[in-house]
């Protein structure tokens, strides 16, 4: 519904509808936020399961090659005069080593900070401060 008022200035406006102009801006700002809040939720969630359904796929995908390469690195320490056991006692040292380091490496990339929507916080913290600015 158009006020009578509504092509004046604001210091010619009664306050009843600066008021009211001053919570739809709110609202409007609020419902702004959420969907940004949103969108960037989102686009991590979809980071984090595409991250994930990478790191599966070359699981598959080299588990088999790694089994082989291990095996191959067992006969060759057996070649060099280790015994049989602990040939394949090094290289299963060898794949445990590399594993964990490699799961550290995928851990650190799910961090929680990685999953923060940063760019909302900082539109937040933006918000406030102009806010506090105008009151």
């Amino acid at each position: 519904m158009a006020s009578a008022y509504e092509n004046r200035p604001p210091e010619l406006k009664p306050v009843s509808e600066l008021i009211s102009d001053a919570l739809a801006q709110f609202s409007r700002l609020v419902r702004n936020e959420v969907a940004l809040a949103r969108a960037e939720v989102t686009d991590k969630a979809k980071q984090v399961a595409r991250g994930g359904a990478m790191l599966g796929i070359a699981a598959f995908v080299a588990l088999p090659a790694l089994f082989i390469l291990m095996m191959a690195l067992a006969a060759g320490l057996h070649e060099l005069g280790l015994a049989w056991w602990l040939s394949y006692l090094l290289t299963a040292v060898v794949g445990f080593v590399v594993a964990a380091i490699l799961g550290m490496v995928g851990m650190n990339r799910l961090k929680a900070e990685e999953l923060v929507p940063n760019r909302t916080i900082n539109q937040l913290h933006r918000d406030a401060a102009t806010m506090k600015e105008h009151i």
